[in-house]
């Protein structure tokens, strides 16, 4: 619940500007956007979503359809109506007019608009969030005048709602309303006190936040002591929301301990707007000039997802991540470039050879531009090559990574959300393309970045596992979506292209609790490998066999199903869409043997599947339904016999560290 010392019930504008008498009482409705008003109670947080933050019992909510004589609580209506509501006159008696306000962020055609004395003043709109902010608008010119509120709504279809609450005088504005920096209210730093991981379906070698909505992984970097991976991420409701930049932080990159959130949506300068993706490097060389003692600045550069456009914006830490502080108060680094209102995504890093920092940025779709900046300090940016691809769209990442692993022979990949990538070389300033495009992963894996300041070499990536069943309505656990396991990212030749490979970290040894290893073992048609071992929970299972005249070999450990189909050459899994039906997905096409052998790999969680093929040659992601996990595990041949030259299934221990 928003609050405020400036809001006070005995400083209301006008009976019934808090909307607490339970009607429209003295406000004029025009149109249908307002007609199921005031609302009655925490209704979006009913459905799931961020709390509005109402004040009292009663508020507007125009996408809201209860109220004290209709409707149930959570009931929606619709954003494609239109409308205003008009209050009564009233004498404007403080020099400030405050209020909470939400929803759609349609600067002139959804908010609140002051009349008086012959004017008309859009006061402000919605920030693309159920919840309410409070804020207050300067009206010493009017003191002693009749006026007007008018709360319109122009807009059809996405957020195309408003809310607000509470009119009231004040002799104060609110904090952050008069254009200067102000968090947005209502978003917690805290991800929880419940860090238990205990619930039955909750990953256990996978990261997901406590609570909430999850997406994309952002600002991946190696401290020097510590791994961080932070990401994006809605702390009130396991929908996206309120994009915030969660936290996490991890000595392995597989133990994770989530940490306070590190930047969250804020206001400058009048406009909302939150924290979409980026990268955070470590400032190695102090050209920010924030260091602290021996500590390394870490410096985060992210989107700030504002209306009418977005532009890129950086925060710096000097505390190894637990506090940030918003450079310039969060106004552009770099301002929007002009070809898409949604340019985003930075991705930064250090350049070596030349001696500077390099940001790599997605600024148009269709066809796809990326725009590489260049920089001595982090702070002034010089524009210095554009990178034309159809196949271009958001999350931009680079990696240079050696040819067969002669570091004689390093190439730049550059890839983006879906894993479309090019290989070749990039001098500092323009990249020039050997081989590609061509496409990496597969499945619900998405937007994967990789961590900066690596001091091995290795190239490690983690992507967002995108889709799959809401898992707070499917399964009723508090959080929704979950990242990839860990991948190591090498390049190779293959049929005179190169190509990316991927497989996991392996630091996943360190959950190895047992291993199970069979060689050379001719499995007849029904029979059973692990017929004799207990249920499993956690796997990373390896595997080589030769089809030779069996129709399929089917797989089926701790609730997950796969097949290798031999006449199709194909690995099938049964799968699940987005509303939670099960049904089978094709993980592989044209997995032919070779040498007569298929070469598998499968990392098995209690709500996903990572497939491997060919030592990471071509990966996959995706979700299954976990039923029957107590079963008896089973590798089976069917129609005829499978020659297993080798299966090595590792039972996996539980990853979350509380230290």
């Amino acid at each position: 619940m928003a609050t405020s010392a400036g809001v006070r019930a005995d400083e209301l504008l006008f009976p019934n500007s808090d909307f607490e008498v339970g009607t429209l009482e003295g406000w004029t409705v025009e149109g249908d956007a307002f007609q199921h008003q005031p609302t009655k109670g925490d209704n979006p947080q009913v459905r799931g979503r961020e709390s509005s933050a109402l004040e009292g019992e009663f508020w507007i909510g125009g996408f809201e359809k209860a109220t004290d004589r209709e409707g149930r609580l959570g009931d929606a209506f619709t954003d494609d109506a239109v409308g205003t509501l008009i209050s009564p006159e009233f004498i404007i008696k403080k020099p400030f007019i405050s209020f909470l306000i939400g929803g759609g962020n349609h600067a002139g055609q959804a908010g609140v608009k002051l009349r008086c004395d012959g004017e008309e003043i859009d006061l402000a709109t919605g920030s693309d969030s159920e919840t309410m902010s409070l804020t207050s608008h300067d009206v010493k010119r009017f003191l002693g005048k009749r006026a007007q509120l008018v709360v319109y709504d122009n807009v059809r279809g996405g957020w195309g709602h408003i809310n607000v609450d509470s009119f009231t005088g004040t002799d104060k504005p609110a904090a952050g309303s008069m254009g200067e920096f102000a968090l947005q209210e209502g978003i917690p730093a805290s991800p929880g006190d419940d860090d238990s991981y205990s619930e039955p379906l909750r990953p256990q070698f996978h990261f997901a936040a406590r609570k909430g909505w999850l997406n994309d992984p952002n600002g991946m970097v190696f401290d020097g002591e510590k791994y961080h991976l932070f990401f994006q991420h809605n702390p009130l409701a396991p929908v996206w929301g309120n994009m915030t930049w969660g936290h996490a932080t991890s000595p392995d990159m597989v133990h994770w301990t989530q940490q306070d959130h590190a930047l969250l949506p804020y206001r400058i300068d009048r406009q909302p707007g939150t924290i979409f993706s980026g990268t955070a490097v470590v400032d190695h060389n102090n050209s920010l000039g924030k260091q602290r003692g021996d500590q390394k600045t870490l410096v985060a550069f992210f989107t700030f997802a504002g209306k009418p456009k977005f532009y890129q914006a950086m925060a710096y830490s000097t505390d190894a991540g637990k506090t940030w502080t918003y450079w310039n108060d969060g106004r552009a680094v770099i301002e929007n470039q002009g070809f898409d209102d949604g340019e985003r995504d930075p991705k930064v890093f250090w350049h070596e050879p030349s001696g500077k920092w390099v940001m790599v940025l997605w600024v148009k779709q269709n066809p796809g531009k990326v725009r590489f900046f260049t920089s001595d300090n982090l702070v002034h940016w010089e524009h210095a090559s554009d990178l034309d691809r159809d196949w271009a769209f958001e999350c931009m990442d680079m990696v240079f990574l050696p040819v067969d692993g002669d570091k004689n022979e390093m190439k730049a990949v550059v890839y983006d959300a879906s894993f479309d990538y090019e290989v070749g070389t990039f001098d500092g300033r323009e990249f020039h393309t050997e081989s590609g495009p061509h496409v990496a992963g597969g499945g619900n894996f998405y937007a994967a970045q990789s961590f900066n300041n690596m001091n091995d070499g290795r190239a490690v990536q983690i992507g967002w596992m995108r889709g799959g069943p809401n898992s707070a309505e499917k399964y009723g656990l508090p959080f929704n979506q979950q990242m990839s396991f860990p991948y190591e990212l090498t390049l190779h030749r293959v049929g005179g292209n190169l190509r990316l490979f991927a497989q996991p970290i392996k630091e996943i040894g360190n959950l190895v609790d047992q291993s199970l290893v069979i060689e050379n073992v001719a499995l007849g048609d029904g029979e059973n490998l692990l017929a004799t071992q207990q249920p499993f929970d956690l796997v990373d299972l390896e595997i080589e066999f030769a089809p030779g005249n069996a129709k399929q070999l089917e797989f089926r450990l701790a609730g997950a199903s796969l097949k290798y189909d031999a006449a199709s050459k194909r690995l099938l899994q049964q799968g699940v869409d987005d509303q939670g039906n099960a049904h089978e997905i094709v993980v592989f096409e044209n997995l032919e043997p070779r040498e007569g052998v298929v070469k598998l790999r499968l990392l098995i969680d209690r709500l996903s599947v990572e497939s491997f093929a060919f030592d990471g040659e071509r990966f996959f992601a995706s979700y299954y339904s976990p039923q029957n996990r107590d079963a008896v595990p089973e590798i089976r041949a069917v129609g005829g016999e499978v020659e297993v030259k080798k299966l090595d299934v590792r039972r996996l221990k539980l990853a979350w560290s509380k230290d």
